[in-house]
């Protein structure tokens, strides 16, 4: 998420976009079997996947629904950037646009390959993007939350975030 979108600026409908988003499904019709669907940033066959939180942010399109409602965000437009290059995560990308406009947004998809897309994002040319990443075995989310970290695209640099994450590190195995 662009922190700077005009659509996402409110923490609530950030966080609504995990109601937007069916795992299972995707798993199934795009992956078909090697994946495992995830609600948290960790494998749900890992010791640090909570199941009970899990379920707490799963699909559920009406909770997105709704907060783009109260939010006052109906028919609002928002760009969906997805790397062409990887023709799956587009037709995936394709699939969760569809549930946002359901939901409410008018979504335009920018598909662009390459350095397009990194330059893209560096730019901030989207208010979603779907991209990949792959987490260290000891699931360290630190990258994501660092001021200029590795992994804050969308503007989510946070010193508390990067605190907890750095504490969760320190803690690990206790």
């Amino acid at each position: 998420c662009n922190e700077d979108s005009k659509i996402f600026t409110t923490p609530e409908l950030r966080s609504a976009l995990t109601y937007a988003i069916d795992r299972d499904t995707l798993v199934s019709k795009f992956y078909r079997g090697f994946a495992e669907s995830a609600t948290l940033p960790a494998s749900p066959l890992s010791p640090y996947y909570h199941k009970g939180l899990a379920s707490k942010y799963g699909y559920a399109p009406e909770k997105f629904s709704q907060a783009v409602t109260a939010a006052g965000k109906t028919g609002s437009e928002i760009v969906f950037l997805v790397n062409s290059d990887d023709s799956l995560r587009v037709r995936a990308a394709r699939s969760i646009a569809e549930t946002l406009r359901a939901g409410g947004l008018q979504v335009t998809m920018k598909e662009v390959g390459g350095t397009s897309y990194e330059n893209a994002i560096k730019r901030r040319e989207f208010d979603i993007y779907l991209g990949m990443t792959r987490l260290s075995p000891n699931m360290d989310l630190s990258a994501f939350f660092h001021l200029r970290g590795a992994l804050s695209y969308g503007g989510i640099d946070d010193v508390a975030a990067y605190s907890l994450c750095l504490e969760a590190l320190a803690d690990d195995g206790n």
